[in-house]
């Protein structure tokens, strides 16, 4: 695969996980016709290359390699396996009294009052 081709894939398999985690509806159609999909996104596979999603890995990261080791070996493996992470929620957290002193729209505290441009 040369760089050209990679930085393409790459840049249609980022987009794809994308609107797969934004947008439920797009979920729904990876799920119906995962070949359609990803050819939607401009990744076309031979007939003959089963597409196979695997989402939710427990326990594991995203690695952006496997991914692209997968594309580039699926007309000689037959199988193309597409990992679609999972969106892991932020976790809430709180700030201290003397942490949210200090962030005030991204201004020192003590030039809070009044507009940045007249503490210059």
């Amino acid at each position: 695969m040369t760089p050209v081709d990679r930085a393409v894939f790459v840049a249609a398999y980022s987009r794809l996980v994308a609107e797969v985690w934004a947008d439920p509806v797009k979920e729904q159609a990876l799920d119906r016709d995962p070949r359609a999909f990803l050819a939607g996104f401009g990744l076309q596979l031979p007939e003959d290359v089963q597409v196979r999603v695997v989402r939710d890995v427990a326990d594991t990261d995203p690695d952006l390699e496997v991914q692209v080791e997968s594309w580039e070996s699926a007309a000689t493996t037959s199988t193309f396996v597409l990992f679609v992470p999972s969106l892991l929620p932020v976790a809430p957290a709180e700030l201290a009294e003397d942490e949210l002193d200090s962030v005030v729209a991204g201004l020192d505290s003590s030039c809070a009052c009044c507009c940045p441009c007249c503490c210059t």
